[in-house]
């Protein structure tokens, strides 16, 4: 049996110093893209919610955690209706969040900006019409759990374009 060199040695430790360096820096990634309407409540003056409408949702929400930090990224565009499902108004949204494990601080940034028109997409009036008619009026929530990748990347897509210019 041959011996092993200093060099090859010097080179075997620094292949062996990186691969454990990279495994113990993992991040873990995750990304979730959502359709989804929702009711909304307002605050009665005694206090209690009253049910005032529903919120139609396109969503990428990410989330990315080291060793030492999770930082989420939420952007979202929501058109509100009222009870009668009359538009009100859109608000698109775009959320960061990052927080220290070490130092348990964190910051948060949020962008908003307002629309007056209707902004999101796989959800329709007839998908609203025909929930709402199998819960007896009540929209808790509803979501599109089984869409399509095409149909992930055409709601990405779309969100990303009118969140890019925050």
């Amino acid at each position: 049996m041959g011996r092993v060199s200093l060099k090859g040695k010097l080179l075997y430790s620094l292949i062996l110093s990186v691969f454990l360096m990279s495994a113990c820096s993992d991040v873990e990634k995750i990304q979730h893209i959502e359709v989804f309407f929702i009711e909304t409540f307002e605050e009665r003056e005694n206090g209690l919610f009253e049910k005032s409408g529903y919120v139609r949702v396109n969503a990428i929400t990410s989330s990315e955690e080291g060793k030492n930090y999770i930082k989420t990224d939420s952007k979202t565009i929501e058109d509100f209706y009222d009870l009668q499902g009359n538009y009100l108004n859109t608000e698109v949204k775009h959320i960061t969040s990052t927080i220290s494990k070490v130092t348990q601080t964190g910051k948060t940034k949020s962008r908003n900006k307002q629309f007056q028109e209707p902004s999101t997409i796989l959800i329709s009036d007839e998908d609203v019409e025909n929930y709402k008619a199998k819960n007896s009026e009540s929209i808790e929530y509803f979501s599109l759990k089984s869409m399509t990748e095409e149909e992930k990347e055409t709601v990405k897509k779309h969100v990303l374009s009118l969140t890019r210019n925050f």
